[in-house]
């Protein structure tokens, strides 16, 4: 048995800058809409089990602890007005919906795999989200490019960027997320923050450690010194890229199976948009 997990956010951000600009007669852009429903819909061809994450606004609780977190006030107003439509869409489509609110699409993603990890169950993330590495912690779950058209697991993010996934927080919150609008530790690059995890596997022992390892690293000192420095902002940096795992999302494999499409409701909704798509 296998479930999709769709980064819908991921996917309609992917769909407006990948498909060309489409407008309504009255001037609404729906170019992104029309490719996110062509990739749901291919989805629907190869999956029986899918759901579908969606950040129902961008802002969450992380916006609440740092201020500098990604928001909505740089997005492209074309692209957000499309989020509502893709989510009511999802659900026409027969696809079970994961809308979050004061969480992000990654956190119910996590959630989800959190559930049946341990289950019979071949989990896939279709995502490039460098923060849902986390969760290739175990051998039935991975991350699915539909840009590359491959497969990622844990042993290959360990040879990406030398850390196991479960060290994926601590890794970004060194090196930064410019994606989340985290910026890690100045001058502290992926080759450095994957040593000093190998040796000591998380931030709090880096820390505990400074006054070993700043002398057997190249710029070991002035590392160290920046770790000591902000020491408290890293650590938030980590609880950021730490995606939640107790989000609500159904806990019943059963829920994810695909619903029958409502074609008539799905044919009134590409005439009103000027999709020109049939379903």
């Amino acid at each position: 048995m296998e479930i999709y997990l769709v980064d819908g956010t991921y996917e309609l951000f992917r769909a407006h800058f990948g498909y060309p600009s489409r407008k309504t007669k009255q001037g609404k852009e729906v170019g992104a809409l029309k490719g996110y429903i062509n990739h749901l819909q291919s989805l629907r061809k190869k999956y029986e089990y899918i759901g579908v994450a969606f950040d129902s606004k961008v802002e969450s609780f992380r916006n609440e602890i740092y201020n500098e977190y990604k928001s909505s006030k740089n997005i492209d107003k074309e692209i957000l007005d499309q989020f509502p439509l893709a989510e009511k869409v999802t659900e026409l489509l027969g696809l079970t919906l994961l809308p979050m609110d004061h969480y992000e699409a990654d956190d119910a993603i996590a959630s989800v795999c959190e559930l049946f990890k341990n289950e019979n169950v071949e989990i896939i993330i279709g995502s490039l989200d460098k923060d849902l590495m986390q969760c290739l912690n175990v051998k039935n779950i991975s991350m699915y490019s539909t840009r590359y058209k491959s497969f990622t697991t844990g042993d290959d993010v360990y040879k990406k960027f030398g850390v196991h996934p479960h060290q994926i927080p601590d890794f970004l919150a060194l090196v930064g997320d410019s994606s989340d609008g985290i910026p890690g530790m100045n001058g502290i690059g992926e080759k450095t923050a994957s040593a000093l995890l190998q040796e000591y596997e998380n931030i709090e022992n880096i820390y505990q450690n400074l006054n070993i390892w700043k002398n057997n690293i190249r710029s070991g000192e002035r590392h160290a010194n920046t770790i000591f420095e902000n020491y408290e902002l890293l650590k938030l940096f980590k609880s950021l890229t730490t995606l939640r795992l107790d989000v609500k999302v159904p806990k019943k494999i059963e829920k994810y199976s695909l619903s029958k499409l409502s074609s008539d409701e799905l044919q009134k909704f590409s005439a009103k948009y000027q999709l020109n798509i049939n379903f």
